[in-house]
């Protein structure tokens, strides 16, 4: 049988590795265009805002987890914010962190539902 969430696993990780090798460049970008940054990331953490005001449903057997997703993709918007507009030394490597964190997360997230989906049947 083959698996309907392996493409979405295969993007995340694609994902993840372009983060890691162009994520400097894209916030030296955005932060030598410091207000196309600004708006941009202010943008992101919006939707994320939004991402995890849709994620908390308390009746959802998973809000713990989608929350907690929710938030590492806010994270990592807020870290991209504060590299842009105020460039502390340790910013950039701590917003690659936790972007990499949400995307694994998010990678582990599905590998381990595919897991309690197929230990059900």
């Amino acid at each position: 049988m083959k698996d309907k969430r392996l493409p979405e696993i295969a993007w995340l990780l694609v994902i993840a590795v372009l983060v890691a090798l162009g994520g400097d460049t894209v916030l030296r970008f955005l932060g030598a265009n410091r207000a196309l940054g600004t708006i941009l990331l202010g943008i992101a953490i919006l939707g994320t805002v939004v991402m995890i005001r849709r994620a908390y449903d308390p009746a959802s057997p998973t809000v713990r987890v989608d929350v907690t997703k929710a938030v590492a993709y806010c994270a990592a918007a807020v870290m991209a914010l504060v590299t842009v507009d105020w460039h502390p030394h340790w910013a950039v490597r701590a917003c690659l962190t936790a972007a990499e964190v949400a995307i694994v997360f998010e990678i582990f997230v599905i590998v381990s539902s595919q897991r309690a989906g197929s230990a059900q049947r």
